[in-house]
Parts: structure tokens; C-alpha cells; sequence
């Protein structure tokens, strides 16, 4: 299921930034550097991760099916130059 969300938990000392991508099951926190869930103080703050990360992810390595980008553009590069590549020739 293509599903996407982001919300905020209200956590004892805070919140945490939470963020499910379609290729999860479930919500996982915005980790600090550790790999422990970063604490927020405010909702706000935590909402703003939340949006960032979100964004980040959204303007990424676009992907199609496991492979990246460039696979799929030099698939598409060989069917309308017919099969034929064109040698590129550095200066």
C-alpha cells in the first residue's frame, strides 16, 4: 500500500517526529546520530522535522521498482535512439 504520513507523539519530556513511507509497515521516530528516537521539546518543533524530512524524502533519488533513476533513463535513452547508443566523446 503507497501510504505516507507524518505526525507528532507526545512523549514524557516532549514529542517525537514520526514518519511511515510507503515501503514500511509502521511509523518509525526521527532518530538523532546515536539511533535514538530525538526528543522535541515543543509539538511544533517536532512537526517541523516531521516536514523536513518528509521533503527530503519526497526530493531524493527518485526510485522505480528498486532501481534508481538513471537505470530507468538509460532504458528509455535506448528505446527512442532505437537500440543504438551514442558514444559520448570527452574534451
Amino acid at each position: 500500500m503507497n501510504h505516507f504520513a507524518g505526525f507528532t507523539v507526545p512523549v514524557a519530556g516532549g514529542h517525537y517526529a514520526m514518519l511511515r513511507f510507503a515501503e514500511d509497515g509502521q511509523a518509525q521516530p526521527v532518530l538523532e546520530d546515536g539511533g535514538k528516537p530525538r526528543l522535541f521539546p515543543t509539538e511544533l518543533e517536532a512537526q517541523k522535522a516531521v516536514t523536513d524530512h518528509l521533503l527530503a524524502y519526497f526530493n531524493g533519488r527518485l526510485r522505480r521498482d528498486g532501481e534508481t533513476l538513471s537505470t530507468a533513463r538509460d532504458a528509455a535513452e535506448r528505446i527512442f535512439r532505437k537500440g543504438r547508443m551514442i558514444p559520448v566523446e570527452h574534451r
